[in-house]
């Protein structure tokens, strides 16, 4: 079973705001700045953008064969579910694999810890035997 991360606002205020910051600078700073600055301030920018984007469109969690799959950008984790002790609600701002505060810690293996924050919680719980 595929779970999408849920996705709280401030993660799309980011994901434009940052960038479109940058741009703005960019435009405001044509005849002050040289070429080659603005250059490298472009390629900041793209690079500003198209990192949250690539979590954005592919932070999901999957649960298979026994197996918790957890995939966010560049970064992917698998889990044996007969690893997993407990899971608890959070609102860690930790760095993880959740793109919302509404989260679920789970620990697993020996004092391991990851977040994750599943659109469907319940439904999540019950697909890794922790509801």
């Amino acid at each position: 079973m595929k779970f999408r991360s849920a996705v709280d606002t401030w993660f799309y205020l980011l994901t434009l705001g940052l960038p479109g910051s940058i741009f703005i600078f960019v435009v405001v700073s044509i005849g002050v700045l040289s070429t080659a600055a603005i250059g490298v301030i472009g390629v900041v920018a793209v690079f500003t953008l198209g990192l949250p984007v690539w979590f954005l469109l592919s932070t999901y969690y999957l649960v298979e064969a026994g197996t918790l799959k957890i995939r966010s950008g560049p970064f992917s984790w698998s889990i044996p579910l007969n690893e997993i002790g407990t899971v608890k609600p959070s609102r860690s701002v930790l760095s993880s694999p959740a793109l919302s505060l509404n989260r679920l810690e789970i620990h697993y293996g020996q004092g391991k810890t990851i977040l994750v924050s599943p659109k469907d919680i319940k439904g999540f719980q019950e697909a890794i035997g922790q509801l």
